[in-house]
């Protein structure tokens, strides 16, 4: 039952997703829904690719949940949240690709998707017995949960800068939680993570440098989402809540770092906190090498590191929390400073942006 929990999602989000890419990919052309030079890429190129995550893990679990699951007593519990949760962050993701909302507006929505996740999640578990908590516990919990499914759908947003970086991270993230699931014997997050993991590799297979798709905020929001359901579901599932809370947070690390980053650079630079840049991780890095393949190789290995003492936190080290909380702290200090100091010629920074298929206009980084 253990190999099927990882087989059956793995294998129906992979071949959904490498049959629904090239669809939507095909629909994009058609309806003209592609990027243009004033996006975030200088190319045109089909930027609804979360459709076909969206769909490859959706069958995926439809299918675990009729054939592999259906007599799981949290099905009750993660079954409807998952399924509200994930149509209304994949509209609303959607809707961004297609009519570019307002950062705002966008915010409002996301932080009203995640409170009511939140809500919805503690209200069904106490419903059902999974979860026994006083008020002012929920209260708490609530709060908690829905900061972290805010925090978590918006740093995968924002990490999804070039070719193949999201999905590519995905796929660590997701292999990481599975591994952890299996060794914790959380049967749904192993399941969820596997049917990620599916639907993450078929699209890099598309997305990879030089991509023929995005995966749009339809998709980084999805799998933002799922990241945060699937950490829940591990935290929520046992003891040692500091380790499995902990390890969840350094597998989503750079992501989350990011982010981070991003905020407060934007505030010692002067600039708005939300205004968007060209000075997030990736994009130093391709400053750097001149190259998305490149860039995406560091990043991915920080990541797997990060994930590797993640998985061993979950699984009950002090030692391998204690190392990535260091490691994390060490890696922001050190990145906010170059960030904070790093300049560049304005025509050389265009040329490699150019060069990376990644958009200039607007530019916003620290020239000389």
């Amino acid at each position: 039952m253990a190999l099927l929990n990882i087989l059956v999602p793995l294998a129906v989000a992979l071949l959904t997703g490498l049959l629904l890419v090239p669809l939507v990919i095909g629909m994009a052309v058609r309806w003209r829904v592609c990027e243009k030079p004033n996006g975030r890429t200088s190319r045109e190129i089909a930027h609804i690719g979360g459709i076909a995550i969206f769909g490859a893990v959706l069958l995926s679990l439809v299918t675990v949940f009729l054939f592999v699951l259906h007599e799981h007593p949290l099905s009750r519990t993660f079954l409807p949240v998952l399924i509200t949760s994930g149509i209304f962050t994949f509209l609303l993701g959607l809707i961004d690709d297609l009519r570019s909302l307002h950062y705002l507006y966008k915010l409002f929505l996301q932080i009203a998707v995640a409170g009511g996740v939140a809500a919805g999640g503690l209200a069904l578990g106490a419903h059902f017995g999974h979860l026994a908590l006083p008020f002012p516990a929920s209260i708490v919990a609530f709060a908690v949960a829905s900061a972290w499914i805010l925090g978590a759908t918006t740093s995968f947003n924002l990490i999804d800068g070039i070719d193949g970086l999201a999905a590519g991270i995905a796929l660590v993230a997701s292999a990481s939680f599975a591994i952890a699931g299996i060794a914790l014997d959380l049967t749904l997050v192993t399941a969820l993570s596997a049917a990620l993991f599916g639907a993450s590799l078929a699209f890099l297979r598309f997305n990879f440098p030089p991509a023929r798709i995005f995966m749009g905020d339809s998709g980084s929001l999805f799998i933002g989402l799922i990241f945060a359901l699937v950490s829940l579901l591990v935290v929520f599932g046992g003891g040692g809540t500091l380790h499995r809370a902990g390890g969840s947070v350094l597998v989503l690390a750079v992501p989350l770092l990011d982010t981070t980053l991003a905020f407060f650079r934007r505030l010692l630079s002067g600039r708005k906190p939300f205004e968007a840049d060209h000075m997030h991780l990736h994009h130093l890095l391709l400053f750097r090498f001149g190259s998305a393949r490149r860039a995406d190789a560091v990043l991915w290995s920080v990541s797997a590191v990060f994930s590797a003492l993640g998985v061993l936190s979950m699984l009950g080290s002090t030692i391998a929390l204690v190392a990535g909380v260091v490691l994390a702290v060490s890696f922001f200090a050190v990145a906010l400073r170059r960030m904070v100091r790093f300049t560049i010629d304005r025509r050389r920074a265009e040329r490699i942006l150019s060069e990376c298929g990644v958009s200039s206009t607007s530019m916003a980084v620290h020239t000389d």
